[in-house]
């Protein structure tokens, strides 16, 4: 077998970077102790050191990893994110990136519809995708849900989805998916535009798949998974089957964004290669912690080549509204999905409005007129700048 190469990036500190870089190179590979029962055949998995930028007790560390047997996300996280995190001479260290040969990228699942794909389910509209995500979170009834969807959806927002947080007994799931798939094809027929439901599915692994399973025979065209919480490889076994374009949920991913955790970049391209069709990260301006050059990372880490890999599609949210596009729209033009809570079911004239005041936020920028001066005219919009002048 050819051996195959990833070039994984760290960025760590210690006291003694040079043994540092060596054990995390054998831990990762065939073990920090050396045995009288290596050969030729083990040489060929042992990672190997290719290079050290050592700032004193800092250092960026590039070693190479043979990755000719890793077939499956799991496989790839123990490789180059597993117990080398735990060495006892390392202070910190973060997985600062990757690359996979095209080969090993090519035996993930990657984006089963990606980024092309939900373009051309959307019949090819030039514009972000509006998720509106219903609020409130959780004890709404079906009844209560689906009406709140419908009229979001009236108003002029694509997708509706339930908040991360709701969890429901299945015969409750399946009644909420069917009522809300009803309302979106109400709404579908009176605008013209496609109208999605997604789902998701909270359970434990073997019912989470049957929720999915479920949900897209029912007519589900989306959904959503919170990977840092189910685990990366939940993502890959509900990607290979296929059904609907799924959304990597940032939820629990701040736990690993730390100098003693993985990049942001990092984090996106498992997302990706775990196959999400859309990838989504904190907003700038909202209520969640962003960088700009951590959105950028998830950006480039979304349609940067990775053998036959779709693009993914970046999606933002957290405290989204009207006023919040701009900023989002200066880095994305229309590739992006947009993700408003609060923004849509917290407008003062209700969901309805809240789904105007976004498409209207859209049109202004569209037609390079400053917001300020498209709510002259426009009253959603001129409400939603008004109630969400301090949005919390």
């Amino acid at each position: 077998m050819a051996q195959e190469i990833i070039r994984a990036t760290y960025t760590i500190t210690s006291s003694d970077i040079p043994k540092a870089a060596a054990l995390i190179a054998r831990e990762m590979s065939l073990g920090v102790k050396k045995t009288h029962y290596e050969n030729q055949s083990t040489k060929g998995f042992e990672a190997r050191v290719e290079g050290v930028s050592d700032r004193s007790r800092k250092a960026v560390l590039t070693i190479d990893v043979p990755c000719q047997n890793i077939s499956s996300v799991y496989g790839l996280l123990l490789s180059i994110a597993g117990e080398i995190s735990c060495l006892n001479i390392l202070k910190t260290i973060e997985l600062t990136d990757f690359l996979l040969p095209d080969s090993m990228a090519d035996r993930l699942p990657g984006p089963s519809f990606g980024a092309e794909g939900i373009q051309k389910a959307r019949g090819g509209l030039s514009r972000p995708l509006f998720i509106t995500v219903i609020k409130p979170s959780q004890g709404l009834s079906p009844e209560e849900y689906s009406r709140i969807a419908y009229d979001s959806m009236v108003g002029g927002m694509d997708v509706v989805k339930s908040d991360e947080l709701l969890q429901e007994p299945f015969e409750q799931y399946v009644a909420r998916l069917k009522k809300t798939l009803e309302a979106a094809k109400r709404a579908e027929e009176e605008t013209g535009e496609p109208k999605w439901v997604m789902m998701h599915t909270v359970d434990i692994p073997s019912k989470m798949k049957d929720r999915f399973i479920e949900g897209a025979r029912l007519g589900s065209r989306i959904a959503m998974l919170s990977p840092a919480a189910s685990g990366f490889p939940m993502l890959e076994e509900l990607a290979r089957l296929e059904k609907a374009p799924i959304m990597a949920h940032m939820a629990m991913s701040g736990w690993l964004w730390h100098p003693d955790g993985m990049s942001v970049r990092s984090w996106a391209k498992f997302m990706r290669l775990s196959g999400a069709d859309i990838v989504l990260y904190p907003a700038l301006q909202g209520t969640l912690k962003a960088r700009r050059s951590d959105l950028l990372a998830v950006k480039e880490a979304c349609v940067q080549p990775m053998g036959k890999a779709r693009r993914s599609l970046v999606a933002i949210g957290g405290g989204m509204h009207a006023g919040t596009m701009p900023v989002h729209a200066k880095i994305f033009g229309p590739d992006f999905a947009y993700l408003c809570g609060g923004g849509v079911c917290a407008h003062p004239g209700g969901a309805r409005s809240g789904g105007k005041s976004i498409r209207q936020a859209w049109e202004a920028i569209s037609e390079g007129v400053s917001l300020e001066k498209y709510r002259k005219t426009h009253k959603e919009l001129d409400q939603s700048l008004e109630a969400f002048r301090t949005y919390v």
